[in-house]
């Protein structure tokens, strides 16, 4: 079997009429079978069968299919009438038809590809560009298809005896019915290096946004609406434009003023705003201001397909743009796509009916995996600890409790947690580093409250393709949450689930093993609690890894890209310091559990001190914080401030800044902070414990949040 894969592609990309082009990561499949016995006596040799967008307003005659119909005009000017051997074409097609993501110039490419192939005439990519540029007379669709990524491309001048047939009339090309049952028997060859093409340099993080309306814009109506000529003003405000863009595409981290200011174009979207309703409102709807994330928007080669270029807030950008469609009554679907690098592919295998499928084959990679495992071995082992050698590659991890330091069986206590839509933002700024230690602590905070001492830890890693050097970020991040921890990295599970994820995204989750020896009281020990009993707070790192989907929200209303330089902390960027991990406090609360000085702790995450606090409490008890005793971080000032965020819903959503409030005895409170004091931790008096009278938390002194 040969399998023809060919990428969906975006012509113009806004002022670039004609010129530039992107593959995208949406690809039309042939799958070829040659002497197949089934399509014997088959018109021209050529079975067809079809799936996908469209199915069943597909023509399947092979001489009117416009792949077949490529692939025949290939092979008639190689001197053979048909396929040389009955053949099965069976195409699978997922690009939408007449949206303007380049159906028809895909179909061309896989045309010529295919005549290529069951011809055996082993040209090259450029020699088959000569070919695509006879039929499909606009380069850049068919360049970016045909060699994948981001594209410029032009036609050359052709000589006086090519200029002849430079504008021959489809029919006399390809073998259509309408011309005659000899058309294209002896078809005119095209000249040697029609095209010229440069593929420009793309930013990694740059993800592309197709709103797809749910009706189509044929390529010839949109074209009859230009005009011949146009005003000098609107030609040198694309030319201005589109030399700028092709630099600014592939500079990271990208500048959304100038992708934006760089996609406009007076050239030929401004004349489809009658084909397309409310095309220009559309257009100008969202803005890198309105939506953070967003680099630029622009019409999808003819249309009606809106592109929209972004780093992050996918989902936001997408729901907008559908209801700027909705407004028109046009229904739209959206995919989130990255440029397809490769282009054109062929591959050659066995017969179908024999051939041996691999896990790969459905775009899971074992070697990826046993690649990855080789590659993170040494962070691993970094975390190895007593009763744990932090050895990966085996079907589970191993703990010696003895060896751990536990004579007589202790009390396990067990944690599982993630790390949340913070997610979002290590997307957005393709760091992974620190991740990674979120979820270390999302878990060993958790132990630690109950008086545990952190033993080890195991991470599962979900991704639609693995990503070696995204994926051993992330975990040495997490090796070194573990060492903060005292813990052991005991194994870990990655999958790889092709359509569960988009592009380099992945979701991460955690579990942690403690113990507690044998005779010691798990925390909270609330029957020991009792009016007057002191409340310390140790500070956090800024939001730590909860509340993050208001954070985005507060973030988008600023009109702030990740990118941009933090308002609360000039030296960052907004990304970069909400990406500041969370803070571990195993190693500073061990000493003072051990010493028993603390009754009660609880970890501030989602639900904030509101909620938190009271877990550990009884009943009959309530806490009293007075929240002007410490400071709360710039970061969480500036949320709160943007965001018109009350002091209720501060304290419930973000931390404020107190990670961790312990509840002690205040005979014990001196020697507490003492304790914490030589493990390198400032204990914060934040407040007592009292009779309760209605309010499990009672804040004091909140304005000074205001």
């Amino acid at each position: 079997m040969i399998t023809i894969k060919v990428p969906c592609s975006s012509a113009n990309i806004g002022p670039g009429f004609d010129v530039i082009g992107l593959a995208l990561s949406l690809w039309l499949e042939v799958q070829v079978t040659v002497a197949d016995d089934a399509s014997k006596g088959a018109p021209l040799n050529c079975r067809i069968t079809y799936e996908g967008e469209g199915e069943g307003g597909v023509d399947l005659q092979p001489d009117r299919n416009l792949i077949s119909q490529t692939a025949l005009y290939v092979l008639r000017c190689h001197k053979q009438r048909s396929f040389p051997e009955p053949t099965h074409v069976h195409i699978k097609n997922p690009i939408p038809l007449g949206r303007g993501l380049g159906s028809s110039g895909a179909a061309v490419v896989a045309g010529v590809s295919l005549g290529n192939e069951v011809g055996k005439l082993g040209m090259s990519k450029d020699r088959i560009l000569d070919f695509c540029l006879m039929i499909e007379r606009h380069p850049d669709n068919v360049a970016a298809a045909l060699f994948g990524g981001f594209v410029g491309s032009y036609l050359k001048e052709l000589d006086p005896e090519d200029m002849k047939r430079k504008e021959v009339p489809l029919a006399e090309v390809l073998p259509a019915p309408q011309g005659g049952e000899d058309t294209g028997l002896t078809p005119p060859i095209p000249p040697i290096d029609i095209g010229k093409h440069i593929r420009f340099p793309w930013a990694t993080e740059i993800k592309c946004i197709a709103i797809i309306p749910d009706f189509e814009v044929a390529t010839a109506k949109a074209r009859s609406v230009l005009p011949t000529m146009y005003a000098k003003a609107d030609v040198i405000y694309n030319l201005q434009r589109v030399a700028l863009l092709t630099s600014a595409l592939g500079q990271s981290p990208p500048n959304p003023e100038l992708i934006y200011d760089g996609m406009q174009d007076k050239v030929h979207q401004p004349y489809r705003k009658g084909l397309i309703p409310g095309l220009t409102e559309i257009l100008h709807s969202v803005t890198p201001a309105s939506h953070p994330g967003l680099l630029g928007v622009c019409l999808s080669g003819a249309g009606p397909t809106v592109l929209a270029l972004a780093t992050a807030n996918f989902d936001d950008i997408a729901a907008s743009l559908i209801k700027q469609f909705a407004g028109e009554k046009i229904k739209c679907r959206w995919e989130l796509l990255e440029p397809a690098y490769d282009g054109l592919t062929v591959s050659h295998s066995e017969n179908a009916s024999t051939e041996g499928m691999t896990y790969a084959d459905a775009g899971v990679s074992i070697d990826l995996g046993n690649e990855l495992v080789r590659s993170i071995k040494a962070a691993v082992a970094s975390t190895r600890r007593p009763g744990a050698d932090a050895e990966i590659g085996g079907f589970g991890g191993a703990l010696d409790l003895a060896k751990a330091g536990y004579t007589e069986p202790p009390i396990l206590i067990q944690a599982i947690d993630g790390i949340g839509t913070k997610l979002k933002i290590a997307f957005a700024m393709d760091d992974y580093s620190t991740v990674g230690i979120d979820l270390v602590a999302m878990n060993v905070n958790d132990l630690i409250v109950q008086g545990a001492e952190p033993l080890t830890f195991m991470d599962y890693y979900a991704c639609s393709k693995l990503n070696i050097p995204d994926a051993v970020r992330f975990v040495e991040g997490v090796a070194e949450g573990c060492k903060q921890a005292g813990c052991a990295l005991v194994g870990g599970e990655t999958a790889e689930m092709p359509g569960m994820y988009q592009g380099k995204e992945f979701d991460a989750g955690g579990a942690a093993t403690g113990a507690l020896k044998r005779g010691r009281t798990v925390l909270p020990d609330k029957a020991a609690m009792q009016e007057g009993d002191i409340l310390f707070g140790l500070r956090s790192s800024g939001v730590h890894s909860n509340g993050f989907s208001l954070v985005r929200k507060v973030v988008e209303r600023a009109g702030l890209s990740y990118t941009d330089t933090a308002p609360w902390e000039p030296t960052s960027s907004v990304g970069a310091s909400l990406l500041t991990p969370t803070r571990i406090y195993v190693k500073q609360l061990l000493p003072a559990v051990e010493q028993d000085l603390i009754l009660g702790m609880a970890h501030i995450t989602g639900g904030g001190l509101e909620d938190n606090i009271p877990r550990m409490l009884p009943k009959h008890l309530a806490a009293q914080v007075d929240v002007s005793t410490w400071q709360v971080p710039a970061v969480l000032k500036w949320l709160k401030k943007t965001g018109n965020v009350s002091a209720r819903e501060f304290a419930r959503t973000w931390n404020t800044g107190i990670g961790m409030v312990i509840v002690t005895p205040r005979e014990k409170a001196e020697r507490l902070v003492e304790v914490l004091g030589e493990a390198g931790e400032e204990a914060v008096r934040i407040g007592v414990l009292m009779k309760h009278g209605g309010e499990d938390v009672e804040l004091l002194h909140t304005e000074v949040w205001a």
